[in-house]
C-alpha cells in the first residue's frame, strides 16, 4: 500500500513538472508571436544579419529591427536597410551621404573599404532601430519558407498536447471525485 503511494505520489510530480514546462513554453510561444505580429502590425520587419559588412556595429546573426520611415527622414550615420539589387537582395549599411536632388543615398557597411552604389530612395526597406545580438540566425530558422512544416507541426503539437493534458486533468479530477464517493 506504501509503495502503491509513494509511486502515485512520484508520477504526479513528474505530471505537475511537465504540465509546468509545457505550460511555460506554450506561454512563451503565444508571447512572442504576439509580439512579433504587433511589431510587423507597426511597420517594422525582422531580418537577420548575414554577413560581416556592418561589424562590429551589427554582428553576424544579430537580429535587427527595421521600421518603415520615408527617406526624407532618414540622415547621415543612420543604418539603413535597402534592396541592393534587381534580384531583391537586401543589406543593411549606413548612410554616408544624403542627395535630396537625386532622391539617393550613399551607403556603406563600416567593414567595407568602399562605398556602394547610389541607393534610390523608393529601394529602400526602413531604418534599423535596434538589434539583439546572436538569435537572427535561430529566427531565420524559425520564420525560413522551407522550415514552415516543421514550425506548424510543432505548433499543432502543442495545442493537441494541451488539449490532451486539460482532459487527462479533468478526467484525473472525475476519477478522484469517483474513488471519494465510493469511500462514502
Amino acid at each position: 500500500m506504501e509503495n502503491k503511494k509513494s509511486s502515485e505520489e512520484k508520477k504526479e510530480r513528474v505530471e505537475l513538472i511537465g504540465n509546468f514546462f509545457f505550460s511555460f513554453f506554450l506561454t512563451t510561444f503565444i508571447i512572442i508571436s504576439v509580439s512579433m505580429v504587433g511589431l510587423m502590425i507597426s511597420g517594422f520587419t525582422l531580418l537577420n544579419v548575414e554577413t560581416g559588412s556592418m561589424q562590429p556595429e551589427l554582428p553576424v546573426n544579430s537580429l535587427i529591427f527595421v521600421q518603415r520611415v520615408d527617406p526624407e527622414e532618414i540622415s547621415q550615420g543612420d543604418i539603413i536597410t535597402f534592396v541592393l539589387n534587381e534580384n531583391g537582395v537586401l543589406a543593411t549599411h549606413r548612410v554616408r551621404e544624403v542627395n535630396s536632388a537625386s532622391r539617393t543615398f550613399i551607403t556603406k557597411g563600416d567593414a567595407n573599404n568602399t562605398a556602394d552604389a547610389p541607393v534610390m530612395w523608393d529601394n529602400v526597406v526602413g531604418k534599423v532601430r535596434f538589434k539583439i545580438p546572436k538569435i537572427g540566425g535561430l529566427f531565420e530558422k524559425i520564420t525560413s519558407v522551407k522550415n514552415r512544416p516543421v514550425v506548424i507541426a510543432i505548433i499543432a503539437c502543442l495545442v493537441v498536447g494541451m488539449f490532451v493534458s486539460d482532459e487527462m486533468v479533468k478526467k484525473k479530477r472525475s476519477n478522484k471525485t469517483d474513488e471519494a464517493d465510493d469511500k462514502l
